[in-house]
């Protein structure tokens, strides 16, 4: 039984073929296409689905994050460019969190007026209380 969203995949996936080749496709080969249009997952669910599309400099970029169970039958070989840019992404969103949880920790010991080193400073206390206008 397939549910709404993947009815309307098919439904565009039909509509996007050719006249002349959608009506020589019989109803075996239609229910085949169907079944492999609903098994890569195209018509799946996924609890963050998040497509979108920028322009820059005249040319169009994509990019989709999905996050859901995997029902497919068959795992996907992953190219090694793949793996590198996957690990990569992990180790910089891991030294993303390391910082800012430093610059919140630091602001935090300057706002409770903590000297670590005396007559040093980074200048990230200033410039917060400027930014948020605190005297």
């Amino acid at each position: 039984m397939m549910n709404k969203k993947q009815q309307r995949l098919i439904a565009q996936f039909y509509a996007s073929l050719d006249e002349t080749t959608a009506s020589e496709l019989t109803s075996e080969q239609r229910k085949s296409i169907e079944r492999a249009i609903i098994a890569t997952g195209l018509g799946s669910n996924n609890k963050v689905d998040i497509r979108k599309s920028i322009s820059i400099f005249n040319k169009r970029y994509f990019f989709v994050f999905l996050l859901g169970r995997d029902f497919r039958q068959q795992l996907r070989n992953e190219s090694p460019f793949a793996v590198f840019m996957m690990t990569l992404l992990m180790a910089l969103g891991v030294l993303s969190l390391f910082a800012l949880a430093v610059v919140t920790l630091y602001l935090i010991k300057s706002a409770l007026g903590i000297d670590i080193f005396h007559n040093f400073s980074f200048g990230i206390w200033d410039w917060f209380k400027e930014l948020m206008n605190i005297t």
